[in-house]
């Protein structure tokens, strides 16, 4: 005989909403749709409205490209250097995207005017006009660039205590 209880269904503890993700990716250039696929992903279990989440794409594009594109060459090895992290963090209707260099360097923002042909160099415009804040940060990671996406959402979230932080 045993003192164990089994709950039942209406006892047992709801899922809680995503609150929280991060991912590293390799620094090659089709990294940056895996990076998109997997912020999509993330997206839809959260909930995000659909001009939300085509947004947050198009801006993690952005960011992630900028990263590949931009990292310093290493002179002893090549390989990687443009790996990086992308954190996400959910509220009540807004998020925050974050992306950091996997090996702690300082991202370089270079706003220039590109000519009216060029195919490049677009990308900050980009992510200046479409985001509700954007620019660079610090934590214990490294330095990253991030951007934050608001929205009105009608429905109102259930109250849900936070995740416990393990890791980043």
């Amino acid at each position: 005989m045993s003192n164990r209880t089994v709950p039942t269904p209406s006892e047992r503890r709801r899922r809680l909403p995503l609150r929280r993700c991060s991912l590293r990716f390799v620094g090659r250039p089709e990294s940056v749709k895996d990076a998109r696929d997997w912020l999509e992903r993330k997206l839809t279990v959260s909930g995000a409205p659909e001009e939300a989440t085509a947004n947050a794409l198009l801006l993690l594009s952005e960011l992630a490209t900028n990263n590949i594109r931009h990292a310093p060459a290493d002179s002893t090895d090549s390989a990687g250097r443009g790996d990086f992290y992308v954190r996400v963090f959910f509220f009540h209707r807004w998020l925050r995207v974050e992306v950091l260099d996997a090996y702690r360097r300082t991202p370089a923002l270079r706003i220039v005017s590109p000519e009216a042909g060029a195919e490049n160099g677009r990308g900050l415009f980009l992510v200046n006009a479409l985001a509700s804040r954007w620019g660079r940060f610090r934590s214990v990671n490294g330095p990253g660039v991030f951007f934050e996406l608001r929205w009105d959402s009608p429905e109102a979230l259930d109250n849900v205590l936070p995740l416990p932080r393990n890791g980043w």
